[in-house]
């Protein structure tokens, strides 16, 4: 698929032709008195007001009605954002930096975003405020059906309650996304065992307020795999590598792993846009995005894993997929200045 590199208020975004689809994602005859005529014409605005009001609020509810659908049928597609609080390219509260995300989503057919940065967030400050703001308009005009909370503690579950409770739904968290690298910790069974026991808080907290529950995971064994597998609703899994050759095959025994669970387990894989200058970890899909589109990472993913035939598939449903980070593919189209050669 080709793709153009289309400039947006002084940034470079990435967009495929054709449409598309982390560090740290709406009178009668008789004679009437000046006063009457005043009140009446003042009556009929209201009246219009509230058609148009009416109207519009019926035109909101079928486009995202109709985003829904389109996004259940091509799969997730989603993308972490970082929100870079209190830095200098924060991007709440800019209006410039929040059209130009927005603009990012839309056009690359992003549904789903995943947002880091909303731990301990009191649900009625400026920063919930802005929050919902972003996220009303990601899902009412950019085609976001979900928003997820990326969290790496078994409290934060309440925070987002308590932002949830009585915002209407274009302005509220979908998912519970938990964030915790247990496989990098030097205690790693004690980890884990923290792990699950915050999965299943997050777990009770979605049951009583009609969330969804996710865990990204780097690297597991095969007990964990089918811990985690029985404990929540989806996995995130990284596919963290420079190019898409032979990509499937970055740790595929942790599919079949966890296909070993008590029910069929849903996965997305996860790509990163991490470039040579802009990672604090290796660099991965950053200059790879300099001649293929992003869609393009899922598409080949996706094909590889279609061709392997083996029974534990039975047992996985790949939902679609995600990408880390937002701000990373900001860089992608300016080459040498981000360490890709020609």
């Amino acid at each position: 698929m080709l793709r153009q590199l289309v400039l947006f208020s002084g940034c470079i975004f990435l967009v495929a032709c054709g449409g598309g689809s982390g560090a740290i994602k709406n009178n009668g005859g008789s004679y009437v008195s000046a006063s009457t005529s005043s009140a009446a014409q003042s009556a009929a605005q209201i009246s219009s007001k509230n058609s148009v009001t009416s109207s519009s609020a019926e035109v909101k509810s079928s486009l995202i009605a109709s985003s829904a659908a389109s996004s259940s049928a091509a799969g997730l597609y989603g993308l972490y954002v970082s929100l870079h609080m209190g830095r200098s390219d924060q991007l709440l509260g800019n209006a410039q930096r929040e059209e130009q995300f927005l603009n990012f989503v839309r056009t690359g057919g992003f549904n789903y975003l995943i947002f880091y940065e909303l731990e301990g967030m009191a649900s009625a400050s400026i920063k919930a405020q802005q929050f919902a703001s972003l996220v009303s308009r990601a899902k009412l005009t950019a085609g976001v059906t979900e928003v997820g909370a990326a969290l790496g503690d078994v409290g934060e579950a309440d925070t987002v309650a308590a932002y949830n409770s009585g915002r209407p739904a274009s302005e509220r968290i979908n998912v519970l996304n938990v964030e915790y690298e247990f496989w990098n910790k030097a205690d790693r069974k004690t980890e884990f065992a923290t792990t699950i026991s915050m999965l299943e808080r997050f777990k009770a907290v979605a049951a009583a307020n009609q969330l969804t529950t996710e865990i990204y995971i780097g690297w597991v064994d095969a007990t964990e795999a089918v811990s985690l597998a029985n404990v929540t609703d989806r996995i995130l899994v990284h596919y963290y590598r420079p190019n898409d050759i032979n990509i499937v095959n970055f740790g595929i025994e942790r599919l079949e792993w966890m296909a070993a669970a008590s029910r069929k387990v849903k996965v997305a894989p996860i790509f990163s846009s991490e470039g040579p200058k802009n990672t604090y970890d290796a660099p991965f899909m950053g200059c790879w995005l300099e001649k293929n589109s992003h869609q393009q990472a899922y598409k080949s993913w996706k094909a590889q894993y279609d061709a392997i035939d083996k029974p534990w598939k039975e047992n996985i449903e790949v939902v679609g997929s995600t990408w880390f980070v937002y701000d990373k593919f900001l860089d992608v189209g300016i080459g040498a200045a981000n360490g890709c050669s020609n």
